[in-house]
């Protein structure tokens, strides 16, 4: 019986594949016991090429590819839904890579607490080039880090993350997934999509945990250390809150104005204690970064 579903809704990431499919066969676990459920969100670079590769080269491992053709990781992530079978699902992101005992760690939890709906694990970071000099741990979510510690504990005034989530398929089956009118779609940077679907299982009573022995490893390419991409996330970081707070009513509205507002204050009591250290250029990224969620949040 299929243990595990990994889903990976991919677009135009290819040449990250490999690392992502190499982790995978190095599971510890009996291939027999999970599947790789791939969604195409319609690449045009030569995805469809290494998952064709990847099939070939591994005719046991059960491997179900697909292409959805509405754009959007949450319409990805639903397909996938969809198209798996297993247990459990976990998703994938097309950017990051497992530890060898991912997938045993996910479903021992679950095996251990079958009271629990749905987990989020560690991420850790993998730089490919450089650590950049604006890094401090109140960005480091930006490349996608979430580390909460070593200790399991229900999620309470958290939630988990996309590259590291994992839930009973049977939740599925009782509700939505994810809200299709949020998260990333093409280049444009959105998000929350997990965010509201976490908040949305836990309004309904469902038990999630934060497990740290679920460990994925983020990939950072120097890119994605540049001031124009940060730019990018932050201004969709900003929409996709104000695009949230809409589905929720004008009370989250308000809410969600003066929590930015506290952030401010937040930031900018930040900023002046690095400046204090001499480092200017951490200030500066926190207040830019602030700025332009700020700018999101108007113009969305």
């Amino acid at each position: 019986m299929i243990e595990i579903s990994a889903i990976i809704s991919t677009y135009n990431r290819a040449q990250y594949l490999d690392g992502l499919f190499a982790s995978i066969l190095q599971q510890t676990i009996d291939p027999a016991c999970y599947e790789v459920v791939i969604v195409n969100n319609n690449c045009t670079d030569n995805t469809e090429q290494k998952c064709r590769q990847f099939m070939a080269e591994n005719p046991g491992l059960r491997i179900v590819y697909c292409v959805e053709h509405q754009q959007g990781l949450s319409f990805g992530r639903n397909r996938g839904i969809r198209e798996s079978s297993g247990r459990y699902v976990t998703f994938l992101d097309d950017d990051a890579v497992l530890t060898d005992d991912f997938f045993e760690q996910t479903i021992a939890f679950f095996k251990s607490h079958p009271q629990v709906s749905a987990i989020g694990g560690k991420i850790l970071l993998k730089y490919l080039d450089r650590k950049p000099k604006w890094y401090n741990p109140y960005l480091a979510s930006l490349l996608g880090y979430f580390n909460k510690g070593d200790r399991e504990m229900p999620f309470s005034n958290d939630y988990f993350r996309g590259s590291n989530m994992s839930f009973h398929r049977s939740l599925f089956d009782k509700y939505e997934g994810f809200n299709t009118s949020l998260g990333r779609v093409g280049r444009q940077l959105y998000g929350n999509e997990e965010k509201e679907l976490f908040y949305r299982l836990k309004e309904r009573g469902e038990e999630m945990w934060y497990v740290p022995s679920a460990v994925v490893l983020h990939l950072v390419p120097i890119e994605r250390t540049y001031s124009e991409f940060i730019k990018r996330q932050a201004l969709g970081t900003g929409k996709s809150q104000r695009q949230h707070a809409q589905v929720q009513g004008k009370t989250a509205i308000l809410l969600s104005v003066v929590k930015e507002l506290l952030k401010w204050g937040a930031t900018l009591a930040l900023a002046l204690g690095y400046l204090l250290q001499a480092k200017a250029r951490v200030a500066q990224m926190l207040i830019l970064f602030r700025w332009w969620v700020s700018r999101g949040m108007l113009e969305g």
